[in-house]
């Protein structure tokens, strides 16, 4: 197969491919193989006939075949030889009496100008605040769904306890459901209509809400059985004891509570760190690319939207804005092509690979998410052989960014440095004050 080089704008480029008399030779023969293997002819034993007889027979059609069969062939060599954003684009192809040839235009891997990761600072909430505020809120929780409740006689107001029985009707009067019992707890930023409707209720009250449900419009009859105050038990080692659990005391709940904490947190921090890595990468290098390239990804991804009946639906989002959605198209492609070519460097130059037991692991961990077996998720994989590339290109991810993790600044920022930085946010631009010139670069004024 020789291939020369047409055109080329930085990573798209032009070829024409043409394959000679040798290499045609062989592709017809492997046809003739294949056609042998699949047909049978008149006159001759199954798998006999030769070359000659098979062209007369097939005719035109047997030129279609070669021209399909040296295109895959193509198709094969130029990835191998090529590393390809997007499938091949046959332009045009002929066949002459010593050659097939054809056109293509391919869009490659653009080339990385600069990385420059080192200069990623990650800022995390700070862990020991993250764990106290777990502890306090278990321990609510533990108070909360230990209330005393006591029957009240005035109106329901925020905090209480209240048990309502309601009926629910259609727009056309049928009884979709009949004397429902439950119970809620009033929550002051509660914004249900339902919550919002019980407060200044009474005892026995009866009222109606409308609501709206998979497009009917439904009716729900209210009647307000009983109103509870809800008294919280006092935190001691008293209520600890009341809770039949593995700890006695209000101290030792505490630190059992900083564990599950401390552990939470570990996890969650970890999940956080290598997300925020793996999103701002691209804001880190810089690639030498056509665009030709950004316009390819763009005019494929609006024809998939209108296929699916779901263009006018995104446009909507962008308040109609046609230019808005196709520079957000071309900034998620930058950011997507800056990703790819990325993650495969820092790889390939550190030996950064996926072993097969972290491939099984994560085969098993996306099982898991759709409540499968490990054996019906491999049975699923081995069908679909995408799935299992993108579950190990996600995996692959993930390591090159616990790869960056111990070479970038990682800062934890207090509730406090927060505030203080959302303060500092809130300064008009005419009070802050002016940064001095250096004497490398000083404002000169007349």
């Amino acid at each position: 197969m020789e291939k020369t080089l047409l055109y080329q704008d930085k990573n798209v480029k032009k070829y024409l491919v043409k394959f000679f008399k040798d290499e045609i030779t062989k592709i017809e023969d492997k046809l003739v193989r294949e056609i042998n293997n699949s047909y049978t002819f008149e006159g001759f034993r199954k798998g006999k006939v030769p070359k000659e007889i098979i062209k007369l027979r097939f005719g035109e059609s047997f030129n279609e075949l070669l021209m399909e069969e040296a295109e895959h062939e193509l198709r094969h060599k130029i990835s191998e030889e090529e590393k390809l954003l997007f499938p091949i684009i046959i332009e045009s192809k002929a066949q002459e009496d010593d050659h097939i040839e054809f056109e293509i235009l391919i869009h490659t891997y653009p080339e990385i100008k600069n990385i420059n990761y080192e200069n990623m600072v990650v800022r995390v909430p700070s862990s020991k605040e993250i764990v106290e505020d777990y502890i306090q809120n278990r321990l609510d929780e533990l108070l909360n769904s230990n209330a005393i409740l006591e029957p009240k006689d005035s109106p329901a107001k925020d905090g209480d306890y209240v048990r309502i029985v309601y009926d629910l009707i259609d727009e056309n009067g049928e009884i979709l459901s009949k004397d429902e019992e439950t119970e809620l707890t009033i929550r002051e930023n509660d914004e249900r209509p339902l919550v919002k409707a019980i407060i200044g209720k009474n005892n026995k009250e009866e009222f109606e809400i409308t609501k709206e449900d998979e497009g009917r419009k439904l009716t729900q009859k209210v009647r307000v059985e009983q109103i509870y105050t809800r008294k919280l038990p006092e935190l001691n080692d008293n209520f600890v004891k009341e809770l039949n659990i593995e700890v006695e005391t209000l101290s030792a709940l505490k630190e059992k509570l900083k564990k599950e904490g401390e552990e939470a947190v570990k996890s969650w921090q970890e999940d956080f760190i290598i997300n925020y890595i793996l999103g701002e990468l691209p804001q880190y290098v810089e690639i030498d690319i056509s665009e030709d390239s950004l316009n390819y990804y763009l005019d494929s991804y609006i024809t998939d939207l209108k296929n699916k009946g779901k263009y006018e639906e995104q446009l909507e989002k962008l308040g109609n804005d046609e230019n808005k959605l196709r520079e957000e198209v071309k900034k998620s492609a930058l950011n997507w092509i800056k990703d790819i070519v990325t993650i495969e460097k820092i790889a390939k130059e550190n030996n950064i690979s996926v072993t097969e037991e972290e491939l099984s692991q994560a085969i098993k961990n996306f099982g898991n998410v759709y409540g499968l077996s490990y054996a019906n998720t491999r049975e699923i994989i081995s069908s679909n052989p995408q799935i299992l590339e993108e579950i190990a290109w996600e995996e692959l991810r993930k390591k090159v960014a616990k790869f960056i993790k111990d070479k970038i600044k990682i800062e934890e920022f207090t509730k406090e440095d927060e505030e203080i930085a959302e303060s500092e946010n809130d300064v008009p631009e005419s009070a802050q004050p002016e940064p001095e010139a250096n004497d490398e670069n000083k404002v000169q004024k007349e």
